[in-house]
């Protein structure tokens, strides 16, 4: 017992004495609302949480989407941004002042907050081993974004070979990451862009047709129409939008669709649904949000896509997308990158220096 008293104190006094840092919101609006801000090193259970050392962690537009105040952390989880991580395992705290963690095991984890960070709390089930082939960056692109396109495409969307897969915003990290799922699973995928670069990027990946909603506002017809799913329609639909593409879906819609939502990019007001054209389609609509879901999904679900998906990043069969690599300290152009929509899959925040900017060995500083 007085071991372990010992060891609570000697914790609490280097908790006191070694900050990290972390990109949080002052107030909710713009960017201008981000700040780097001092923290302690997170108390962490052994038995069930780790410690990172975080080397890149990824922007997701759900960051934004707090940014602004619509999408608040789940309860006891920090302010601090970021969903997603990759760096090295942290045996102990003192690793930190000798660097002796660079000898540790790379690794990888998706997060309920807290990733823009240079020390991040994981939960052991959803920490994965990096692909050796892959550098922090790439790997920092997987946790959150892959795996949400896994849940979409197999667990709720339950793809079959041969079906049709409409994916709207198609260029973005779930997007991306869902074209090359499809594929992989011998399905077809027709992506919704807002431009031709992005539609071009997604057919590279493996789309079978990029429709640009600015321009085809009855996108449904190209879904219809011979050559494509020649009248039967998508099996299933992702969609982050909802309300500005809702009736169009509808008609694109096969019989027996899934249609799964995980956002409201376009809002959450719909025209009156007619619920008779859904009855007669016996179609199934999903809600989802990986966030909000039980520790023990979660782990289910990082478990099996490490599994049945890891192994082919090291092949080259399965491609991490990034977009731009910024530094931390670059965290608010960052943001006005992902928000001016011009962006193909994913942009990065590295938790330490890039080369571009003055090296610093100092992230954790004694006060």
């Amino acid at each position: 017992v007085h071991g372990m008293i010992m060891r609570n104190i000697l914790r609490r006094g280097l908790s006191t004495t070694i900050t990290m840092k972390g990109v949080a919101c002052e107030g909710f609006g713009g960017p201008e609302v981000l700040k780097i801000k001092e923290y302690p090193i997170p108390t962490y259970d052994p038995k069930t949480e780790c410690l990172i050392k975080v080397e890149a962690s990824a922007l997701n537009r759900a960051d934004v989407v707090q940014r602004k105040g619509n999408y608040p952390p789940p309860k006891g989880v920090t302010d601090i941004l970021g969903l997603e991580c990759a760096g090295y395992l942290l045996n102990n705290i003192s690793e930190l002042k000798n660097g002796a963690y660079k000898k540790n095991k790379r690794v990888m984890a998706i997060l309920p907050g807290g990733g823009n960070a240079t020390i991040a709390k994981a939960n052991k089930g959803e920490v994965m081993d990096i692909p050796s082939k892959l550098s922090f960056e790439e790997a920092a692109s997987i946790p959150e974004t892959w795996i949400t396109a896994y849940q979409l495409v197999h667990w709720l969307g339950q793809i079959k070979e041969g079906d049709n897969v409409l994916i709207h915003a198609g260029a973005s990290g779930v997007g991306t990451s869902a074209i090359q799922l499809v594929k992989h699973a011998k399905a077809n995928s027709i992506s919704v862009c807002s431009s031709a670069k992005k539609i071009s990027a997604c057919i590279a990946l493996g789309a079978s047709l990029g429709i640009n909603y600015k321009e085809t506002k009855e996108f449904s017809k190209e879904v219809l129409k011979k050559g494509t799913t020649n009248g039967h329609g998508a099996d299933i639909i992702l969609d982050c939008v909802v309300g500005t593409h809702f009736e169009e879906n509808l008609k694109s819609l096969a019989e027996e669709g899934r249609w799964v939502i995980y956002g409201f990019m376009g809002g959450s007001k719909i025209p009156p649904p007619k619920l008779t054209v859904f009855f007669a389609k016996r179609a199934t609509i999903t809600f989802t949000s990986l966030r909000m879901r039980t520790q023990a999904y979660r782990d289910k679900l990082v478990a099996e896509f490490a599994k049945e998906k890891l192994p082919q990043f090291n092949n080259g069969s399965l491609k991490p997308i990034i977009d731009q690599i910024f530094s931390i300290n670059d965290v608010i152009n960052a943001h006005k990158r992902m928000e001016s929509n011009d962006t193909v899959s994913y942009t990065h925040l590295r938790a330490h220096e890039t080369l571009r900017y003055l090296v610093c060995s100092l992230l954790l500083e004694k006060k």
